[in-house]
């Protein structure tokens, strides 16, 4: 007769958990947000911070409120991400409503190439991962998704890094960041 311990029991109620329910969350999500891989990493984090709670005594997997927190989790994920995604296209809106520098100081003249060592200057004092991202993302056209695929990554990492860097390259290059957003878009 073998006896299992708590910790078997809960792996076990969670493996059945996941297996059954993940792909009914990821169509649930569906209803916010369109893309597949967002959608998958959304859920997956709402599955990783359930396993995480595992380990607590006060969390029950048995219960049978576990599905309407699970459901509660995605919703709440998936507004979240679309509030930051909002936010993300305000951001970008104002930029370029923005009077750009060239009209405030008639008087300073940078030629591209002086604004592409400024960028990539700025671009090097960051971790490989952000400026790869930045790279693949503004310079060579491509999607989160496919740059995700190329560096193994989730696609929420490549929204992380992009932010950071924007970040990054709000603070340090304030004045010309709306020049090089436009050049950015044109290439």
């Amino acid at each position: 007769m073998k006896i299992f311990s708590s910790k078997h029991i809960k792996e076990q109620a969670f493996k059945q958990l996941y297996e059954e329910y993940y792909a009914p969350f990821c169509l649930y999500a569906k209803r916010f947000i369109d893309d597949k891989d967002i959608r998958q990493d959304i859920v997956s984090d709402v599955f990783t911070s359930l396993w995480d709670k595992m380990d607590t005594d006060s969390f029950n997997l048995q219960s049978d409120t576990v599905l309407g927190y699970i459901k509660m989790c995605v919703k709440n994920n998936c507004l979240n991400f679309l509030k930051h995604q909002e936010y993300e296209w305000n951001y970008a809106e104002n930029i370029q409503k923005k009077t750009p520098i060239y009209e405030l100081e008639p008087d300073s003249v940078y030629t591209l190439d002086e604004l592409y060592r400024m960028l990539y200057e700025t671009l090097n004092k960051l971790p490989y991962n952000y400026r790869t991202v930045f790279i693949k993302s503004f310079f060579e056209g491509k999607t989160h998704a496919e740059i995700a695929e190329e560096m193994n990554l989730c696609v929420k990492s490549i929204n992380r890094y992009k932010q950071k860097t924007m970040e990054l390259l709000r603070n340090e290059l304030k004045d010309y960041l709306p020049l090089l957003l436009l050049l950015f878009h044109r290439a």
